[in-house]
């Protein structure tokens, strides 16, 4: 059977030592080792918030420990208060989504009926907080890609589409579960801080991560395993729910881009590239967890199962890595060459996309600095001189 298929690829892999090398060192170009200066207080702020929607005493240490604001505060090093807040709010909120549908023990991660519905009152409930419900008339939709998102604290664009009948009251969904609460203030802040289009399209981001959430669960429960890495990485594109921060990074680096821009060819490559780059690492670096929590969806243990050995694996996940690191460089030229030729040609407006696009780089070394690091990975203990590792699994 797929699960006994499963349990002793695991039960294979287990004691194995997989040597890892200093992923930084194919990233000397992109900005990293940066760590935002409201550390402190926002991890004071998180714990505060983890301590009141977790109602288990296990679970809120565990939360605790894990400390997402390490991860924004890497991710995100230059970013004011207000922004680091906003982009800090979405990803706890996005890790309690993704732990309680593939791992948490009392969540819904093993009945996946109830997963279903839980998906779907969270498709519902982002929504709702966004400030996208109901849908607007025609008139306010074509409107919204004209006007700017709001700058300032006054929302004027937004209060111009709500007399124009976009943005009619309507009764909120069930919250999921107590920690999706934090979407609630995330949703005020974006709807203060950037357009409905801005909205609509990270929205669909987020509908597309669940939706392929719900594939995934079901393999997982069934014991099943990618066949191969292609197949494998088509799924994991959406799942690793990297593409979402394309807008979110807008907002810890202060830009909002142009409608046009964040539809066009050229973007979508830059950020499908991007996402390659993160989910290779994350699964180099999260392999270790993964497997301790019986979870076999990841690239190392598919390619293993193909009958590579670990050192193969690791030549061949590097080789990709560094093959989308290029073209994401390339398209991110093609992305600022476009930008002017649309209009985006004074100095503050290149530099503002430079920062933007330097934001996306930061993302990726700073999952390597947060997946190396936290206790959340176990891996820090593996650590060797030269920066590589040489993790048990």
């Amino acid at each position: 059977m797929a699960s006994e298929t499963s349990s002793n690829l695991i039960t294979e892999l287990k004691g194995q030592i997989m040597h890892v090398p200093d992923l930084l060192q194919f990233f000397t170009t992109w900005p990293s080792g940066g760590r935002n200066k409201y550390y402190k207080r926002l991890k004071a702020r998180l714990d505060e918030i983890t301590q009141s929607v977790y109602l288990d005493e296990t679970m809120r240490k565990r939360v605790i420990k894990q400390d997402f604001a390490f991860f924004i505060s890497i991710w995100y090093p230059d970013a004011d208060w207000d922004e680091l807040w906003s982009c800090a709010l979405f990803t706890f909120w996005l890790f309690h989504t993704d732990d309680a549908q593939d791992e948490e023990q009392g969540s819904v991660s093993f009945d996946f009926a109830a997963s279903c519905r839980y998906r779907q009152q969270v498709v519902e409930y982002t929504k709702h907080c966004l400030g996208l419900c109901p849908t607007p008339s025609i008139f306010s939709r074509l409107t919204s890609w004209f006007l700017p998102g709001p700058t300032d604290d006054k929302g004027w664009a937004n209060t111009i589409l709500a007399c124009l009948g976009g943005s009619k009251s309507t009764p909120a969904p069930s919250v999921p579960d107590s920690p999706n609460t934090v979407f609630k203030e995330f949703g005020e802040n974006a709807q203060l801080t950037t357009s409905r289009v801005f909205r609509e399209l990270l929205h669909k981001e987020i509908k597309l991560y669940i939706k392929h959430c719900e594939t995934e669960q079901k393999e997982r429960l069934n014991g099943e395993l990618s066949k191969n890495l292609e197949q494998y990485m088509q799924l994991r594109h959406w799942t690793s729910a990297v593409r979402p921060y394309g807008y979110i990074t807008q907002i810890g680096t202060d830009m909002r881009l142009p409608n046009w821009l964040m539809v066009c060819p050229e973007m979508q490559v830059l950020w499908d590239e991007w996402t390659i780059v993160i989910l290779i690492i994350n699964d180099i670096l999260s392999c270790k967890k993964e497997l301790t929590g019986g979870v076999i969806h990841n690239a190392v243990p598919v390619m293993y199962n193909q009958g590579m050995s670990l050192d193969a694996v690791m030549r061949e996940l590097v080789t990709r890595m560094e093959a989308s690191r290029d073209r994401f460089d390339e398209a991110a030229m093609r992305v600022q060459k476009l930008a002017a030729s649309g209009g985006m040609n004074e100095l503050s407006d290149r530099k503002r996309l430079q920062k933007y696009i330097d934001g996306l780089r930061t993302n990726a070394t700073g999952t390597i600095e947060f997946c190396k690091l936290a206790p959340r990975y176990g891996t820090e203990k593996y650590f060797n001189e030269d920066g590589s590792m040489d993790v048990v699994l």
